[in-house]
């Protein structure tokens, strides 16, 4: 059964898409709350900007740090919006729960930066990391929605290319099909409290493409094939549109042993970034614990 404050939480956002409509409303390429600097104040972090390949990154490293990983985050917000100041609660929640560092790469936004853009930025800051002497199997990929389709993206590339795979991956509520064709698309529409189908959702689905295929496999990895994996879990909530997206990629990946699926009763889009505050979610501290928890099994064992 769904918390007090997760049912706060559902109601709050279901007004708010009533009067706005989709979460994706948005008229240009932008972070949301560009201005604030809130989360950059936090005593627990040594919290610091760099470049690696020329793509800049934020850095986020627990002062209770015991180990050498590094959780490689990828943020959603549908290729065209948010950062860190949309998901700096997540990230800095996993950087405690595993005491490792963070690197959260500000890549490209469209519609000024369409496919392949994102991909590119991300795939270089992995490079770099290697090239920097990081071990592979001490970087976990995370994403949440678009960032798990980036996710996705980097996996195909890094097995095309031949680059050395990293220790998982953790997919949350991930956008797999641009085509929009789950039936969670339809059938869930009245569930999400977030997210729904219409302009605003095609918007940003044209303003990524910039004419590309939407079946590319590295746009919708629901059209990938043949993908050699490392231990991943995917996340997803049972009210969400996109709820599709994460069933029927845990099916195409289903031979996989090394796939787990995870689902969330009553949960909707990447709940998992109210976790934090005098509203956190019991669920969503609840589910990064295990996506945590998931990231150290599988780092060298010393």
């Amino acid at each position: 059964m769904i918390s007090i404050r997760g049912k706060v939480w559902f109601i709050l956002l279901a007004l708010i898409r009533k009067r706005i409509g989709s979460l994706l409303k948005v008229t240009k390429s932008k972070r949301i709350g560009a201005a604030s600097q809130r989360w950059k104040k936090n005593n627990k972090f040594l919290i610091s900007e760099k470049f690696l390949n020329k793509v800049k990154v934020i850095e986020f490293e627990p002062k209770n740090s015991d180990n050498e990983g590094i959780i490689l985050y990828l943020h959603g917000g549908g290729y065209v919006t948010c950062g860190p100041e949309t998901h700096a609660s997540l990230v800095t929640q996993l950087s405690e729960f595993t005491r490792s560092k963070v690197i959260f790469p500000e890549y490209r936004l469209a519609p000024k930066d369409p496919f392949p853009a994102a991909i590119d930025d991300c795939l270089m800051v992995y490079k770099e990391l290697i090239r920097n002497g990081i071990d592979s199997k001490n970087i976990s990929l995370v994403g949440d929605s678009a960032g798990g389709g980036l996710v996705m993206a980097l996996l195909q590339i890094i097995q095309r290319d031949n680059l050395d795979i990293p220790s998982s991956a953790v997919l949350i509520s991930p956008w797999t099909d641009l085509t929009l064709s789950g039936d969670s698309m339809s059938s869930r529409v009245d569930r999400d409290p977030m997210l729904m189908p219409g302009k605003d959702m095609d918007y940003v689905v044209k303003s990524y493409l910039d004419g590309e295929d939407p079946k590319n496999p590295l746009i919708s990895s629901i059209f990938c094939e043949d993908l050699k994996l490392p231990p991943m879990q995917i996340h997803v909530g049972t009210e969400e549109i996109l709820f599709d997206d994460s069933l029927r990629l845990f099916e195409k990946l289903s031979n996989s042993n090394n796939v787990k699926l995870e689902i969330w009763d009553g949960m909707f889009h990447v709940f998992n970034i109210f976790c934090k505050g005098f509203l956190a979610i019991p669920e969503a501290k609840k589910a990064n614990l295990q996506i945590a928890n998931f990231i150290s099994e599988n780092y060298p064992r010393k």
